[in-house]
């Protein structure tokens, strides 16, 4: 964990009413892992506001009329600017340093392929839900450059309210927007409330079709998202969830963002336990959902 005070490289609104902000912040970049997060200082708020790792990269940035030239590794944070320090936060132009602490909490644990009751991943993101996903996706094909039997496959489903609520994966090759392309290989499942584009709906609406595929489960979104997984996992045959591993990014609202003040702590069949420190990730069926308030 360090605080740094950092340089903002990119800030752009890619989803309407939602920015993508890169930050030169090496060593987070370098120890940061999929499903942690940072805490931002927002002006003279007191709280810092915790946002989840987006994506990372040691590439250089190409320099154009709105990013300057660095070397230095950096990572990205996805945030929503609905709340008066993400929207400080927005305004911030490149080159403006902010105060950010971390990478904090625990992420997503990764199977190695053993057999193939370990290699199907599929990971389900309800709206901004999609951010520490990504980085996710990152991680795992960085593994699979490294390790040759490293070779999962993986389903991607991205339910949002209407086709311009999803994340728009650049093209190949394309630099200047700092998106992710979405890697070859990766089957990508859009879900959205009016038809727009993909299947029509809400996202647990197509999960149980993909349950017997799926030996793992990766989940990031609204609460609502993970009460309905966790009434198929009771509901589900023994062959679907309900034997899955199953891990969910947790958000609620957070004190210091370390552990200090237990201002996270929610209820879980192994007691009582801090968001910020013991999570943000919880296995599904760990977590007493009743109990949580976000």
């Amino acid at each position: 964990m360090e605080q740094a005070v950092c340089s903002i490289t990119y800030n752009t609104e890619i989803i309407p009413g939602i920015h993508l902000m890169w930050i030169e912040a090496p060593n987070i970049a370098r120890a940061g892992l999929p499903g942690q997060f940072i805490t931002v200082r927002c002006g003279d708020f007191t709280l810092r506001r915790p946002l989840s790792i987006h994506q990372v990269t040691n590439h250089n940035v190409i320099a154009s009329s709105d990013t300057i030239e660095t070397k230095q590794p950096q990572i990205a944070i996805l945030f929503r600017a609905e709340g008066k320090g993400t929207r400080w936060l927005s305004q911030k132009q490149v080159g403006c340093s902010i105060d950010i602490l971390g990478p904090l909490g625990k992420g997503f644990s990764i199977p190695p392929i053993k057999s193939r009751q370990s290699k199907h991943l599929l990971l389900v993101a309800g709206g901004i839900g999609i951010a520490p996903l990504i980085f996710l996706i990152q991680h795992i094909f960085m593994l699979r450059s490294a390790q040759a039997l490293f070779q999962h496959q993986i389903t991607l489903i991205h339910g949002a309210s209407t086709a311009a609520q999803l994340y728009p994966f650049s093209s190949a090759g394309e630099s200047r927007t700092k998106l992710l392309p979405l890697p070859k290989g990766v089957r990508f499942v859009p879900v959205t409330e009016d038809g727009s584009i993909g299947k029509k709906g809400m996202v647990m609406d197509i999960l149980p079709d993909f349950l017997d595929w799926a030996d793992y489960i990766y989940a990031c979104g609204p609460l609502d998202m993970y009460k309905a997984m966790t009434e198929i996992s009771w509901q589900a045959k023994p062959s679907n969830l309900k034997l899955k591993k199953s891990q969910v990014s947790l958000e609620v609202r957070m004190g210091c963002g370390f552990g200090a003040c237990y201002g996270c702590t929610i209820h879980t069949r192994k007691g009582l336990k801090q968001v910020c420190r013991d999570g943000p990730v919880f296995e599904l069926d760990d977590i007493i959902w009743r109990e949580v308030r976000i």
